[in-house]
């Protein structure tokens, strides 16, 4: 007999749930970042460490206010791992820069990273 569709559903979420859970403890010790930070900075990578601030909140699926509290934290953090500019042909447009700082939190978290999804995820 073929599991219902809905009890897939809910056994993934309850996967994907205790992989955030790990990801998160783990990335608070070694990194002092929330996964929401961390996937912000990795995004800004995987797009030339530059994006516009709407785009990266597209991408991280936050409200507008979720998305302003997310950048303000990152934006304090010391040292700085972002960089807000605004944008020269488009005053209301912003732009987030990764910074070598950022670059460099998120190659040390890397290997940490992609053990727990090893681990929890395949």
């Amino acid at each position: 007999m073929e599991t219902p569709l809905i009890s897939q559903w809910l056994d993934y979420a309850k996967k994907q749930s205790l992989v955030e859970k790990k990801l998160e403890a783990m990335l608070k010790k070694n990194s002092q970042l929330t996964t929401s930070e961390y996937y912000a900075l990795y995004q800004l990578k995987q797009n030339g460490c530059h994006m516009r601030l709407n785009d990266l909140g597209n991408y991280l699926c936050l409200s507008q206010s979720a998305l302003s509290r997310l950048i303000n934290r990152l934006e304090e953090k010391s040292p700085s791992v972002i960089e807000r500019r605004i944008c020269t042909d488009d005053k209301r447009g912003v732009y987030i820069d990764l910074t070598d700082e950022g670059a460099r939190l998120l190659s040390d978290v890397e290997h940490d990273v992609k053990s727990v999804l090893k681990e929890y995820f395949i």
